[in-house]
């Protein structure tokens, strides 16, 4: 290496020595080590042979690289060594217009930056667009950086972002990290702030979470940690926290949003500001909702609606409205999720940049519509969604599109959409919280096609990943499911149980069209009882034979309790897509047990329903068994 630095094939001996005795095998050490001797003339050329002026040992090399670093950067010409610090400041890699304007030796610049890249300090990275040098080691600009006292690096810092918003000030954004960092280490923490803050938000954009939540962690920090705060900085942390709460929704982290939130519910009502207090109440109501705390949710959803309107501020008012939709699908009140949801949307479009509020709102209006039993509602508004995340290359957008055209499958009976658009939202989600929500839906379609292995690995691993959480609303979902899952797999008084409890959890908390979910589930698993052994395998029998022998002469009587419960609360909300399934399974219960009549009115009412649905896969079923009636 020695040999390679010198351009020689001969070195002094002593050198040689040196070298074994003292560098022991360090390359970047052994580099500023010739560097240092050769500055310092002990080590020269002559005649074409290097050569050692005096004994290797009164040169005093530092025993560290950073010392022989140092000792160099000492040994360098006053103008050379400020501006080396002044680049430093600006980073491993500094753009030379920068420099010139941060330097106060514009007239000496040049010639400095060739005596330092001369001297293998730095060197030229790139020269076009734009001329950028280099330190040629990281561990050099780190010396040279902490070499500047405290309040010198300071002040650099701090003009170094100023120059920087006047270079670049059309094109900003590639440098919100840079500008970050230097507001940072500078002075200005509401500037510092005000970048990580936007760092956070094209991390999301970008769909680098683990990046935003980085960002919004250090912007939080600084913020929270000053001293005597000031009611804008106040105000900064609650819009902060709005800003932040896309990153946790994305991961699925609704028990740590809900924390945080709750941790300054009482800072956001102490200020004096309707539109900050108003979106931090549309945030607070949202992850509420998915806490299964319904109720509340709705009624914070309802302050910020008002908020929103006392301040004549359209963002909040499309927010709440949004998320307000969603609350009031998971509460079956359908018709008023559809007019938020439409209430959002007119909000949107005075937002055309922010995609969230648009496909978002959309995907409340079709869940609104599934639940209602509307299948070719939420079927071409799901098609919108889609041609509209292609269109703007959003695939988040692109993603809820895949969820809400499941929800149509499911809504019409078309169980192989629900299964396809599932793995399809999957597939290509980057954001945990919706892959495992399309892998919910994935699931949920395994299960009513029969493929129960398929459907109990993807279910448990979505479930965990819920409960973990805190997405008790998913969790509901998934479980009632699983649970039917277990019964079909032979663990018939584990899936019973947990079925049951969902139920009784969505009857406290409100969410009615999940109980009748539960309901029917369990109308549907008695009735099979009833039916006798035949739907049963001989192994589920011999499985599960002291719960069959305790259940099989009252099973055709659970469940038309079970089936008549479910038709009662459907009616009441109106699910009219739910409404005729139950129908339909109560109807062949009825045919089973030898009620012919009974059968024939059950069966002729789905068949209605489903009409008025427009739900073909189910209405095709129900007038192939209306037929077998004779």
């Amino acid at each position: 290496m020695v040999e390679s630095l010198l351009r020689a094939d001969h070195i002094p001996s002593e050198l040689q020595r040196f070298i074994q005795t003292k560098v022991e095998g360090n390359p970047f050490y052994l580099e500023e080590v010739i560097n240092a001797l050769i500055e310092s003339e002990i080590l020269i050329k002559d005649n074409g042979n290097w050569k050692l002026t005096k004994s290797i040992h009164e040169a005093n090399i530092p025993s560290t690289v950073q010392g022989v670093i140092a000792a160099r950067l000492d040994g360098l010409e006053k103008d050379m060594k400020l501006v080396i610090q002044e680049a430093s400041v600006i980073g491993r890699t500094f753009l030379y217009e920068i420099l010139k304007k941060v330097t106060a030796l514009r007239d000496v610049i040049d010639k400095s930056l060739s005596g330092l890249e001369r001297l293998e300090f730095i060197r030229t990275r790139t020269i076009q667009p734009d001329l950028e040098y280099i330190f040629k080691h990281a561990l050099t600009q780190e010396v040279v950086y902490n070499g500047l006292l405290k309040k010198e690096r300071q002040a650099l810092h701090e003009r170094i972002g100023f120059i920087m918003e006047q270079l670049f000030h059309d094109r900003l954004p590639e440098f919100y990290e840079t500008l970050a960092f230097h507001y940072k280490q500078g002075q200005s923490i509401s500037k510092a702030v005000d970048y990580l803050i936007k760092c956070g938000e094209k991390s999301l954009n970008r769909y680098s979470l683990d990046e935003a939540q980085r960002y919004f962690q250090e912007a939080f920090d600084l913020l929270s940690n000053q001293e005597n705060k000031s009611k804008e900085d106040d105000k900064l942390i609650i819009d902060l926290l709005y800003k932040w709460f896309l990153v946790y929704y994305f991961y699925g982290d609704f028990k740590g949003l809900t924390e945080l939130l709750l941790s300054h519910k009482d800072l956001a009502e102490s200020l004096d500001d309707k539109a900050t207090l108003g979106m931090f109440y549309a945030c607070l109501g949202f992850v509420l909702a998915f806490r299964t705390r319904l109720r509340e949710s709705y009624d914070y959803l309802q302050k910020a609606l008002l908020l929103g309107e006392e301040a004549n501020d359209r963002q909040v008012i499309g927010y709440a409205a949004c998320w307000m939709s969603w609350t009031c699908a998971f509460l079956s009140l359908f018709d008023q999720g559809i007019a938020f949801g439409q209430k959002a949307q007119e909000m949107s479009r005075f937002f055309p940049a922010d995609h969230y509020l648009y496909f978002k709102s959309l995907g409340a209006i079709v869940f609104n519509y599934y639940d209602k039993g509307e299948g070719r509602k939420a079927y071409a508004t799901a098609n919108e969604l889609l041609e509209y995340g292609r269109r703007h290359s959003h695939i988040r957008s692109i993603v809820m599109g895949h969820l809400c055209m499941a929800m149509s499958g499911l809504a019409s009976g078309n169980i192989q959409l629900v299964i396809q658009s599932g793995q399809l939202g999957a597939k290509i989600a980057l954001d945990r919280f919706y892959r495992d929500s399309s892998h919910l839906w994935e699931a949920t379609g395994y299960t009513l096609a029969g493929q129960f292995p398929e459907a109990q690995k993807v279910f448990e691993e979505a479930s965990s990943y819920f409960h973990e959480y805190g997405n008790e609303c998913w969790c509901t979902m998934s479980d009632v499911f699983l649970g039917a899952v277990y019964v079909a797999q032979g663990h018939m008084s584990r899936g019973l149980t947990m079925i049951e409890e969902v139920r009784d959890l969505c009857e406290k908390c409100g969410a009615k069209y999940m109980v009748i979910t539960a309901e029917f589930i369990l109308g549907r698993i008695y009735k099979q009882i009833a039916e006798g052994a035949g739907p049963l395998s001989p192994a589920t029998v011999a499985k599960n034979i002291g719960f069959l022998l305790k259940n099989v002469p009252f099973a055709a009587k659970k469940a038309e309790s079970h089936f008549q419960k479910a038709i009662k609360l459907a009616q009441e909300i109106g699910a009219k897509g739910l409404l005729g399934q139950v129908t339909l399974e109560l109807g062949l219960l009825h045919k089973i047990k030898g009620r012919t009549d009974e059968a024939r009115k059950c069966i002729s009412d789905a068949v209605r329903l489903f009409e008025e649905c427009e739900a073909d896969g189910f209405l095709k079923q129900a007038r192939e068994e209306l037929a077998a009636l004779g």
